[in-house]
């Protein structure tokens, strides 16, 4: 029950961040991340799609985040970026 109040809670942070500035990607997309971890994948593939909308080189422009990443040794940032694009990949 812990668990799902922290995924509420994300959820209307990134809302929030929405409302603020309706066209910034990464808030779409972590919302979709969670929104996937809720079971709700419709409502997660939605927002990917606005992800996608504002920002169509969101799947390369990770790709690149993470070989730099591991490039300079973060292996552990690498693999937290990794995951995202991998549930992204999974739900599109």
């Amino acid at each position: 029950m812990r668990k799902l109040g922290k995924y509420q809670e994300a959820i209307h942070s990134y809302d929030l961040a929405i409302k603020h500035k309706s066209d910034y990607a990464e808030s779409y997309l972590e919302k979709g991340i969670v929104l996937v971890n809720l079971g709700k994948h419709k409502e997660a593939k939605e927002n990917f799609n606005l992800a996608f909308k504002y920002k169509p080189n969101l799947i390369t422009e990770y790709e690149a985040i993470i070989k730099a990443l591991r490039t300079v040794g973060n292996n552990l940032m690498a693999n937290e970026f990794e995951e995202k694009l991998q549930i992204l990949k999974n739900n599109l």
